[in-house]
């Protein structure tokens, strides 16, 4: 199961890297043509905004979990006991996987709400955009996943050497 996780998470990581590189060159391409050839790609700013940013945020929130590497805040969690840091890495992570949940399952209402009424935006050109709506909830429900894996490991007792749960 670790080893799926491992998987899953890097695809998604990878498919947010190669959204990034996309942007890049898009906006690249969107701009150059604009500036030197007066003929800008239509659309770029909804297909960044729908597509690109949301798979660059999004998709990759299973690796970081995998890896134990989300931004935490030890102002007082290294002062206080290292007999403490089990539960509240368990605490820590029980709030996590509620957080993403409730993001996953109101993400969820909103994509299906959006396949329903096949959403686009209309722009210079129509940008369909119901499909990207389901970016979200796939990557954080990818999360809640790994989090899940790592709420296991620390309920059987498997922390590292840092008091954290080891990589899922």
């Amino acid at each position: 199961m670790k080893k799926a996780s491992d998987t899953l998470a890097s695809a998604l990581a990878y498919i947010a890297g190669l959204s990034l590189v996309l942007m890049m060159v898009h906006v690249t391409m969107d701009v150059v043509l604009k500036y030197f050839f007066r003929q800008p790609i239509p659309g770029t700013a909804e297909v960044v905004a729908a597509y690109y940013m949301i798979g660059t945020v999004f998709l990759p929130l299973a690796y970081i979990e995998v890896h134990n590497r989300p931004i935490m805040v030890e102002l007082f969690y290294d002062r206080l006991p290292k007999a403490m840091h089990p539960l509240l890495d368990t605490v820590a992570t029980l709030l996590s996987i509620g957080f993403y949940a409730f993001l996953a399952w109101q993400s969820t209402k909103i994509a299906l709400g959006a396949l329903e009424n096949r959403e686009y935006i209309d722009g210079l050109v129509k940008v369909v955009v119901w499909p990207s709506r389901f970016l979200i909830p796939l990557g954080l429900v990818a999360a809640c996943a790994a989090l899940l894996l790592r709420l296991l490991m620390l309920l059987t007792g498997r922390p590292t050497e840092h008091g954290h749960a080891e990589p899922v």
